[in-house]
């Protein structure tokens, strides 16, 4: 099974003598088992926590040449890159754009975000170390973009799917390659197959990032899933309640680990993401994949029927049924022999076609079955889970 062994020890003895690292903990480790056992996990608390220090507190120090702005907590948190940092970023892109056939000449219109955050910088810097031109756009103004795209010649496009898709809609010619982030894509069939139906001959890239991690992984030509950038980051998957390791394939909260960060490195930080990672055979030389990419949170966990259900993943089983527009609701409840029951509520339409459906894939994704899906027209406002056992 995979595990980076050099690479993190040699990331344990660098940051065994950093401030914010020392005395917590080891210079090496022998294997996977001893990593988790003896690196603490590390929460966004954590890291909010020791940027609001002066100075950025132990991260100060590291000479960023980038700062990018993330929401976190009650504010923005700094995020910091260093010229290594962002070299290294670019060399991993640069395996994927070569993966897509992106090559210099081509024209890259970039529809993400540039104030403050980070979408729209990091696909620029990428495009233009590769030699492909890239025009700043940004989200928003429609028109005006079609007509930029056209008398630019764009091939490449990078932006919201939902946004680009209206772009597609409104006269842009359909790229050679679309790089999509920012909204589940390919786990939303409905939207995903919208897009491959108004652009069937462009290669289409989903990708996963946090500001924090800059990137998590994309699709590969040939690949399922969304394939992580091993060379930047070990990823692992742990059980919330108990913070151990699951096996491949079982669903849980995605950890992270940089592995050669120069600012702001993270060892084991829990993303709060739900998702499950299993080992593929190697896709242009990365064999850890995010078949679903993520689908849920883990913060509102309960356990029914002796399996662990995050409300959160019912809105990832509601992708694309465009009659389900609204809120949702999830209770657990026992009947009169003292049996566990669960009953979905959900806003919107449809009769029983629909909600079959919504059935179906609960059960595919939660391995446990709805004894109860119900619609309505309009759901009072309460909690998303209620639990009335």
């Amino acid at each position: 099974m995979y595990f980076p062994l050099d690479e993190l020890n040699n990331t344990l003895d660098r940051l065994s003598h950093s401030q914010f690292y020392k005395s917590r903990i080891p210079t090496s480790v022998t294997n996977k088992a001893e990593f988790s056992d003896s690196v603490p996990l590390m929460s966004r608390s954590d890291l909010v926590m020791e940027m609001k220090k002066p100075n950025y507190g132990a991260f100060g120090g590291a000479n960023p040449v980038r700062v990018n702005l993330s929401p976190m907590g009650d504010g923005l948190i700094p995020i910091l890159q260093t010229r290594g940092d962002i070299n290294r970023i670019i060399t991993a892109a640069r395996s994927n754009l070569d993966a897509c056939r992106v090559e210099p000449g081509d024209t890259c219109a970039v529809f993400f975000s540039y104030h403050l955050f980070v979408a729209g910088l990091f696909y620029q810097s990428q495009m233009e170390a590769h030699g492909v031109a890239s025009i700043a756009l940004g989200p928003g103004e429609t028109k005006r973009a079609v007509d930029i795209c056209i008398s630019n010649n764009v091939n490449i496009i990078a932006g919201n799917p939902t946004f680009v898709l209206r772009l597609i809609e409104e006269g842009v010619p359909a790229p050679k390659v679309f790089f999509s982030g920012g909204e589940p894509f390919t786990t939303n069939h409905k939207l995903y197959n919208s897009i491959s139906n108004a652009m069937p001959e462009t290669m289409i890239v989903d990708s996963f990032s946090l500001s924090e991690f800059l990137p998590v992984g994309r699709t590969f030509p040939g690949g399922k899933g969304v394939h992580i950038f091993d060379e930047l980051v070990y990823a692992e998957v742990i059980d919330p309640e108990s913070l151990l390791p699951v096996n491949d394939g079982e669903r849980g909260e995605l950890v992270l680990t940089h592995l050669y960060k120069e600012a702001q490195p993270l060892l084991r930080y829990r993303t709060g993401d739900l998702t499950l990672k299993i080992e593929t055979p190697s896709v242009f030389g990365r064999t850890q994949c995010l078949p679903y990419v993520v689908f849920g949170r883990t913060d509102d966990m309960i356990k029914v029927k002796g399996v662990k259900l995050y409300p959160s993943e019912i809105k990832f089983c509601l992708l694309g049924i465009t009659e389900l527009d609204g809120p949702y609701r999830v209770s657990v409840f026992s009947d009169n022999s003292g049996r566990e029951r669960i009953c979905l509520l959900l806003q919107g339409s449809g009769g029983d076609e629909v909600a079959e459906e919504v059935s179906k894939r609960f059960k595919a994704q939660t391995m446990i079955k709805a004894d109860i899906v119900e619609i309505v027209e309009t759901l009072e406002s309460g909690p998303q889970c209620v639990d009335k056992r």
